[in-house]
């Protein structure tokens, strides 16, 4: 097994033991979820974007058709976890945003409100605490690499014409 595996698997055990003891507390923020699989799949997307997403493009990222995204997205602002502004260069457009509320569901969903982890990191000491601390340094740094490395292959995937034998030109 590679030290990437071996260090996968001990997060797969951290995350399973975190749901156990979230369920153990009743505090499992997914059985009190306000929405659809379906719809915080979309509010996620749309949270995840810098300038806010069209319907086409939400459509295009959850590889549905306009229709069926239409009535998911009047949910969500109609519940007020997102909202319509019009796009500041195409007034045609409408651009979805997460709304404070819609963030926050997002924040609660992916942290189990914090209680659980704030409880194990109130038992460290302030040594291990520092180590913690690194640790998170260390994976942000790396999703930095990620999302450049993610980057640099788009852009040199549009730059980079193939030949109809398959070279590139």
């Amino acid at each position: 097994m590679s030290t990437t595996d071996a260090v996968l698997q001990r997060y797969h055990h951290l995350m399973r033991a975190l749901r156990t003891e979230r369920a153990r507390r009743g505090a499992d923020p997914w059985s009190e979820c306000p929405m659809t699989m379906a719809q915080l799949r979309a509010l996620s997307l749309i949270a995840a974007s810098q300038r806010g997403l069209s319907s086409r493009e939400l459509a295009a990222m959850l590889a549905v058709g306009a229709s069926a995204v239409t009535p998911l997205v009047d949910r969500l602002v109609e519940r007020g976890f997102a909202r319509r502004t019009e796009d500041p260069h195409d007034r045609r457009i409408a651009r979805l945003d997460a709304t404070e509320l819609g963030a926050a569901l997002l924040e609660r969903m992916v942290t189990g409100q914090g209680d659980v982890v704030r409880d194990i990191l109130a038992q460290l000491t302030p040594a291990e605490l520092e180590i913690v601390a690194a640790a998170f340094d260390v994976l942000q740094a790396g999703l930095q690499r990620t999302q450049t490395t993610s980057d640099n292959a788009a852009n040199s995937t549009s730059d980079t014409m193939l030949t109809p034998q398959g070279t590139t030109a």
